[in-house]
């Protein structure tokens, strides 16, 4: 229940403080009064969204504007501060402040002087404020609200079946996402063995077994490269130890003469015996080195072709080698890695377990989903009922309604999706309200549905803005008796330019308008006298003053009875 509301340099009211009581509140005024104004600070209070009404409250040329909310404290309400983790007093205090920084209004909100966000007050709007604002028809668009509404009928059945359904749908719900996380892991590790698979069988084709085998072959390359120069040093060197050259001996002639005349001297002078032993060492490890070097010439008669081979081999290794960016070492110790990782086991069990048991978490949420749409359709025929009997005392004789149910896919929700079917006249087709109904017929809609379900929600305030719009006579009886019922459930505040409405009213708000040192300003006052409230049914009655006072009086008395 909103007890106050506080304005600081507001456009229209300026400064003002408002008291309210509990019960069903009128607001009357000639047009352009500030009624209108008076209901946008109430959804600026509590915004649902940003919009260009934000800034357009603010007074002209103020630095600092606000707008304060004081509200008594349900349970709903009570419970959503200790969640968000606020203090809980007797009173909550809701506050929208407005500073002007660098030529802009920066805005921010605050509970019981705490800063908060806009998503917080947009939560807090529904448990304070319920709008039903004139031409604001969008519950008669929305299934998803129009299914809500079904709900909050069915009390305590229809909520543990409400419950049910969510825990399935959660329980499937994790079953599902288990499921297709091992799917999704098992579809990446196939990617995964089919590129290793790749990567082994092109080292594979390399033939890597030597880690040194690329300095060999760099060794190899450097050889063949000066294999001439190689040939001719070899060839000198063999020409010099074991040949003649022309008339001079070989190194070979000489160490055999060498050895011949130390054995003879040796047997003149027996101390010369090892003297003899090592150079016939000498000798026997010339004759090994000679055939060393005659061996290794050998190896220099090699076709032209290897050298070519022997680079294209060199170039595949360099090229496996930046392509994996890994050394010969490293490529061959990968290749064994991929050899062990190739041999992965099979998953198929695990996919058909966790397929076996989201198939059964889905049978248990199909199963709720089909009790709770029976219930559904089961409520949604004593809504029929209701809303056809209220319509008809509000004016619309030969309407028909209906609820109109189509399966959807199973969400959290169910699997319903509803759309409130109407039709005011005889002879025309049910169709969805929204499309059908006239300005004054969806005004009477809402103000029917908002009286049925007002019982099963007491805790926000009911705002209306003109709904009575378009109704007269004893349809305007009707909708003022349906109003003083919701205001016995709830606190309730109606705009209205209907004397028989405002009549019925606990408590009577007249705002004026006026002009002063060239400023427009708006006032609100409390008409708590019986002369004060005649004298604003009479203005609203218009006609003869004489006979709108009568009529104004006539009211006045048929509501104190």
């Amino acid at each position: 229940m909103l007890k106050s509301l506080h304005f600081q340099n507001i456009a229209l009211f300026g400064n003002l403080e408002i008291d309210f009581d509990k019960g069903f509140t009128v607001f009357t005024g000639q047009t352009g009064s500030g009624k209108s104004i008076f209901i946008d600070t109430l959804n600026a209070l509590l915004v649902n969204k940003k919009t260009s009404l934000d800034n357009r409250l603010v007074a002209k040329g103020s630095v600092f504007s606000s707008i304060e909310g004081v509200f008594s404290i349900f349970k709903k309400t009570k419970d959503w501060l200790i969640n968000q983790e606020f203090d809980v007093e007797e009173e909550l205090i809701v506050t929208r402040e407005w500073r002007l920084k660098e030529n802009k209004y920066k805005s921010r909100f605050r509970i019981n002087g705490v800063l908060v966000n806009r998503d917080q007050i947009s939560e807090l709007r529904s448990l304070l404020f319920d709008f039903t604002l004139q031409g604001d028809t969008y519950i008669l668009n929305n299934s998803f609200y129009q299914l809500n509404l079904l709900d909050s009928l069915g009390l305590k059945k229809i909520q543990e079946s409400i419950a049910k359904v969510r825990q399935d749908w959660k329980n499937w719900h994790d079953a599902y996402l288990r499921l297709e996380h091992a799917r999704d892991k098992i579809s990446a590790s196939k990617k995964e063995f089919e590129e290793m698979q790749y990567i082994y069988e092109d080292l594979d084709q390399l033939e890597l077994e030597d880690p040194d085998e690329q300095i060999k072959l760099e060794a190899n390359q450097n050889r063949l490269s000066n294999l001439l120069r190689l040939k001719e040093g070899v060839k000198s060197l063999l020409t010099r130890l074991n040949e003649s050259l022309d008339e001079y001996p070989s190194i070979l002639d000489h160490t055999n003469f060498c050895i011949n005349e130390l054995k003879t001297l040796s047997q003149i002078d027996s101390s010369l015996q090892p003297i003899f032993d090592n150079f016939y060492m000498i000798t026997n490890n010339l004759n090994d080195l000679i055939y060393q070097v005659s061996d290794y010439e050998k190896t220099l008669d090699i076709d032209p072709s290897f050298l070519n081979d022997l680079q294209v081999r060199l170039s595949t290794l360099k090229f496996y080698q930046k392509k994996y960016h890994r050394n010969i070492e490293d490529l061959i110790s990968y290749k064994n890695e991929l050899i062990n990782s190739l041999s992965s086991q099979d998953n198929s069990n695990i996919i058909n377990q966790l397929s076996s048991l989201e198939q059964k978490k889905r049978s248990i949420r199909d199963k709720s989903n089909k009790d709770l749409s029976i219930i559904r359709k089961s409520i949604a025929l004593q809504l029929e009922d209701k809303l056809i009997m209220t319509l008809k005392k509000l004016g619309i004789p030969n309407v028909r309604f209906k609820v109109l149910f189509e399966e959807c896919e199973s969400t959290i929700n169910g699997i319903d999706k509803v759309d409130f079917m109407f039709s005011a006249n005889p002879g025309l087709p049910l169709a969805p309200l929204a499309e059908t109904a006239s300005g004054g017929e969806k005004s009477r809609v809402l103000l029917a549905i908002k009286s049925i379900f007002s019982a099963f929600d007491q805790a926000n305030l009911l705002i209306f803005d003109e709904i009575d719009s378009g109704v007269s006579g004893s349809v305007s009886s009707y909708v003022a008796n349906l109003l003083c019922d919701l205001s016995k459930h709830r606190q309730v505040f109606c705009v209205t330019h209907q004397p028989l409405i405002a009549a019925f009213a606990d408590n009577h708000f007249s705002l004026k308008k006026a002009v002063i040192a060239d400023k427009t300003k708006s006032t609100v006052i409390n008409l708590k006298e019986i002369a004060d409230r005649q004298r604003e049914l009479a203005l609203l009655a218009g006609g003869e003053m004489v006979e709108a006072n009568a009529y104004a009086a006539s009211l006045l008395e048929h509501k104190a009875a």
